[in-house]
C-alpha cells in the first residue's frame, strides 16, 4: 500500500505548483503562470524556484507543457538526487537592461549567467521541452561585440557531482548555451543548440558547451549551430570525451582560450574529440592560448589578459570529417592579440601530447594548418597519424585564385622533433596567424 496526497500550491503567493507525495518521495508539478492570469505572460521564475525549494532534495520537479515565462535570475542550486523533466517551453524575456544588471556572475571572464543549475545526483531530461533564450535581442544588440558584461549564460552547470544532461535543446542562446564550472561527473547527451541571427549581426559568443575548473566530463550526441565555439574546453578542464559531434558554421572543437590570468595557471589534459563533422566552419580542431604578457584594455568584458602559465597535454582529434572548412587544423599562442603582433612568441603555456589522428577535409582556401608553439615553450609529441586535407578548388579541378601556392600548405613553428610529427611542414607558421582565415596565403605573405 502506498500513500498518496496532493497538495495544491496554485493559490499561494508562490505561483502554480503541484505536489504530489508518494512514499514520501516528493514530485512537483510546474504549470505556466499564464493559465491563472488570463494568458498574461507572468513571470514563471518565483515558480520554478518554489517547486525546486519543495522536491529538489529526493524528489521530482516536471515543467508540464506549456510556456514558461522566464523574466528574472534562477538559482536552483543544492540539488541532491533530483529527477527534472522539461516538458514546456521556457522562454526567456529580451528585457536585456535587467539581465545586464541581475545576471549571476560566474567569475570566469567577467561572465554571468541567467540560470545557476546544480547538484549532486541529479538527472535533467528534456521530454519535448526545450530553452528559448530569444537571443536575436542579444545578436542584434551586441553588434558582433564579444563578452558584454552581464550578458547572460543560457544555463551553468555549477557545483555538479554525478549530473546528467539529456535531450536538452536550446534555441537562439542568449550568449554561451551551455557552461560546465566546478563540477565532477558531468554528463551532457543528445544536446542540441541553434543560435542563428536574422539580420546583419552575427551571433557572436554563442557557444555551444564551455568547460572550466571541472573532471569527468562527457558530451556525446551533439548538433550545434552557432556563430562561435562549438565545443570549447577552458582551463583546467581534465578528462573530457566528447564524441560523435556535428558542427554546422562555426569554429569547431577547442582547447582554449587559456593562459588569460598570470594568477590562475591553467592545466587541461586527456581530452579526446572523436567522430565529429563539421560542415562550413572558420576552423576544425584547434588550440587558441593567450600570449605571455598582459595586453589589452581593462574595459571588464573579459578581453584583456595574457600572461597566464600551464601545461595543455594528451588532447586527440580523431575521426573527423570537415567540409569546407577555412582552417581545420591550429595551435595559435596569440589569440586576442594576434592582429596588431604584440607579444606574440611569448606565451606560456607548455603544449605536448597532441594528436590528430584519421582526419579527413576539405578546405576554402590553400591552407590545411598551421602550428605555431612559442619561443617559450616549442611543442613536443605533436603528430599527424593518416590526416588527408584538400581544397575544395582542387577537388573541383580548379585552381586556388590570388596566389601562386597551389599545394596545401601546412604552416609548422617550434614542433620539436618536427621530422617525425607525420606532419608535411611546407611553411613557417607565423607567431600572429590568425583564427579567421579569409584568404589564400600568398607566396609574399
Amino acid at each position: 500500500m502506498f500513500l498518496l496526497r496532493f497538495v495544491a500550491l496554485a493559490t499561494t503567493a508562490a505561483g502554480y505548483v503541484v505536489t504530489t507525495l508518494v512514499n514520501d518521495k516528493a514530485t512537483c508539478y510546474l504549470y505556466p503562470e499564464s493559465l491563472r492570469h488570463d494568458g498574461e505572460a507572468v513571470d514563471d521564475a518565483p515558480s520554478i524556484y518554489q517547486a525546486f525549494q519543495t522536491c529538489g532534495q529526493n524528489g521530482d520537479v516536471i515543467f508540464t507543457d506549456g510556456i514558461f515565462n522566464i523574466k528574472s535570475v534562477m538559482n536552483t542550486t543544492n540539488l541532491a538526487n533530483c529527477d527534472v523533466t522539461l516538458q514546456g517551453e521556457l522562454r526567456f524575456s529580451t528585457d536585456i537592461d535587467y539581465w545586464l544588471s541581475h545576471s549571476y556572475d560566474v567569475v570566469f571572464q567577467n561572465q554571468s549567467t541567467a540560470w545557476l543549475f546544480g547538484g549532486e545526483n541529479v538527472t535533467f531530461r528534456a521530454d519535448g521541452g526545450w530553452y528559448n533564450g530569444q537571443g536575436q535581442a542579444w545578436y542584434t544588440e551586441n553588434q558582433n561585440q564579444s563578452n558584454q558584461p552581464g550578458r547572460p549564460i543560457s544555463i551553468t552547470f555549477f557545483e555538479s557531482k554525478n549530473l546528467l544532461v539529456d535531450g536538452l535543446r536550446i534555441i537562439q542562446p542568449q550568449f554561451w548555451a551551455t557552461f560546465v564550472t566546478y563540477s565532477y561527473n558531468v554528463s551532457i547527451i543528445n544536446l542540441y543548440v541553434n543560435a542563428t541571427s536574422n539580420d546583419q549581426w552575427g551571433t557572436v559568443n554563442t557557444d555551444g558547451y564551455d568547460s572550466w575548473n571541472s573532471d569527468t566530463l562527457l558530451v556525446e550526441n551533439a548538433v550545434v549551430q552557432n556563430g562561435d565555439d562549438c565545443i570549447a574546453a577552458k582551463g583546467n578542464t581534465t578528462n573530457l570525451h566528447v564524441k560523435n559531434v556535428t558542427c554546422y558554421d562555426n569554429f569547431g572543437m577547442t582547447i582554449g582560450s587559456v593562459g588569460q590570468y598570470p594568477d590562475m595557471p591553467d592545466y587541461v589534459e586527456n581530452v579526446t574529440f572523436e567522430d565529429v563533422k563539421c560542415y562550413n566552419c572558420m576552423e576544425g580542431a584547434f588550440i587558441k592560448t593567450w600570449q605571455g604578457v598582459p595586453a589589452g584594455d581593462d574595459n571588464l568584458n573579459g578581453d584583456a589578459g595574457g600572461g597566464g602559465s600551464g601545461l595543455i597535454k594528451n588532447v586527440t582529434w580523431r575521426n573527423f570529417e570537415m567540409t569546407n572548412v577555412a582552417l581545420p587544423i591550429q595551435i595559435s599562442q596569440c589569440i586576442y592579440t594576434e592582429a596588431d603582433g604584440k607579444y606574440c612568441n611569448t606565451s606560456k603555456m607548455a603544449i605536448e601530447d597532441i594528436t590528430w589522428s584519421n582526419i579527413k577535409a576539405t578546405t576554402r582556401y590553400n591552407v590545411g594548418a598551421s602550428i605555431y608553439c612559442s619561443d617559450v615553450h616549442p611543442c613536443p609529441r605533436i603528430k599527424f597519424e593518416n590526416v588527408e586535407l584538400e581544397s575544395v578548388n582542387s577537388t573541383l579541378g580548379l585552381p586556388m585564385y590570388g596566389t601562386t601556392l597551389q599545394d596545401e600548405v601546412y604552416q609548422c613553428t617550434n614542433i620539436v622533433g618536427q621530422e617525425d610529427s607525420g606532419i608535411p611542414c611546407n611553411r613557417a607558421a607565423p607567431n600572429d596567424y590568425s583564427q579567421v582565415v579569409t584568404r589564400n596565403i600568398k607566396e609574399t605573405d
